[in-house]
């Protein structure tokens, strides 16, 4: 059974209404070969264009250093503080030591919780919220990019 097919599965059975916008989101994630589920938080309150910055140059350091260019999506959030924090899906960085960039996170900027991506958990629905919820329909809350980086999985048809 596909992923789409467990989410539309649990949605039926629960009878909660599902956006089909954020099914349609679910399955273009779902369509890809991730690596690591990640959140970035910051021992500071960077402001919103800051947080991007750094959680930006992170990224950037990690391609360098590694020599590859890597996909993800990643969403914004604050906490109840009104403090920002992302999530990432993470592509392309199979074999890389998650350590080494949960130190660098967190000696710049604060805690990091970087985990090998478990499709089963269910990372590319609850981050496709930034997407479809109204309080972040500003493209600024989410991103995606480097799709072309990773690779397809293929899936029976529903």
């Amino acid at each position: 059974m596909t992923p789409l097919r467990k989410t539309i599965d649990k949605c039926n059975a629960s009878s909660r209404q599902v956006n089909p916008l954020r099914l349609a989101w679910v399955d273009l994630l779902n369509r890809y070969n991730w690596d690591w589920f990640a959140t970035l938080t910051f021992k500071d309150l960077p402001k919103t264009y800051t947080a991007h910055n750094r959680v930006n140059r992170w990224l950037n350091i990690l391609e360098r250093q590694e020599k590859r260019k890597i996909g993800y999506y990643k969403g914004m959030e604050f906490t109840k503080q009104g403090v920002p924090h992302f999530h990432l899906l993470m592509g392309n960085v199979e074999g890389i030591r998650r350590d080494k960039y949960w130190e660098l996170w967190f000696t710049q900027n604060g805690r990091a919780r970087i985990l090998p991506y478990d499709p089963k958990l269910g990372p590319g629905y609850y981050l496709t919220k930034y997407v479809v919820k109204d309080e972040y329909s500003n493209k600024e809350n989410w991103e995606i990019k480097g799709l072309e980086y990773l690779n397809q999985l293929h899936f029976n048809k529903i």
